[in-house]
């Protein structure tokens, strides 16, 4: 198994636990070399968990480069030597809505990381229709290990090590990172083709996590700054709750409650 983005949060749960092949440093922007280290390495399996960070609309130097042409030189390099593929997506692609998502449901992207996730979902089911799309949520610590960039945000507002606020009608399905990892390594090993979600059992709003983050440690939960998105002025995605039954049922796992 290869990973890539095996320096990341979520990419190094996935190598720890899955033994992964240590590889070299590679940009995935660039085809030439990615498809030369396949070739050589030659994994059986490539979980595609590298990105860059998008909660605001991400850099536009980096944003599309990486997360849409970067995820088809990654299913480009793993067809031609006829690996599997796994790719991680995002609950970002969706607009948000009161009912939940399903893996029927099409990308409605309302912000640019969204749109650029749901490029990319596109571009690997085109070059790889046999890939598997993985649609998640926040990835938290879920109490254990190192806390998330998620969760050191809700510590540093609840503290003031940082100025903003979490807004109360920004909903998620957070998931911790080696929930999810379990699952990606599960499900490398079936045949499943197309979207899947795996995220977390409850709906959240951030201002909750951060409620939870701030009780854990010690930290008085009135401290953690409220707002809302609807009167903050930014667009991005309000409620998107992930139904995961369908990964649940095909994988065996059942995320816990962070």
């Amino acid at each position: 198994m290869l990973v890539t983005g095996a320096s990341g949060y979520l990419g190094g749960a996935v190598a720890a636990l899955a033994g992964a092949i240590p590889a070299p440093r590679i940009d995935i922007r660039d085809l030439g070399a990615l498809s030369a280290l396949f070739a050589v390495v030659r994994p059986a399996t490539v979980i595609h968990t590298a990105t860059v960070l998008g909660n605001k609309g991400g850099s536009a130097d980096d944003l599309w480069p990486v997360v849409s042409a970067g995820a088809a030189n990654v299913a480009v390099a793993a067809r031609s030597i006829g690996a599997r593929l796994v790719h991680v997506s995002s609950d970002a692609v969706f607009a948000g809505r009161d009912a939940a998502y399903t893996e029927a449901d099409a990308p409605s992207p309302v912000f640019d990381y969204g749109a650029a996730k749901a490029a990319a979902e596109e571009a690997v089911a085109a070059v790889d229709p046999g890939a598997a799309i993985v649609r998640t949520s926040l990835i938290v610590s879920g109490g254990r290990g190192k806390l998330s960039r998620h969760e050191q945000n809700c510590l540093d507002l609840a503290t003031g090590a940082a100025t903003g606020a979490l807004f109360t009608d920004e909903i998620r399905c957070p998931i911790a990172v080696d929930d999810l990892a379990a699952a990606l390594v599960a499900l490398a090993a079936t045949d499943h083709a197309g979207v899947l979600n795996v995220a977390g059992p409850e709906a959240l709003s951030r201002h909750d996590l951060g409620v939870r983050v701030a009780q854990r440690h010690g930290v008085d939960p009135a401290k953690v700054p409220a707002a809302t998105l609807a009167a903050s002025g930014m667009t991005r995605p309000g409620r998107v709750v992930l139904d995961s039954s369908a990964a649940r049922k095909l994988l065996g796992l059942t995320p816990r409650t962070v």
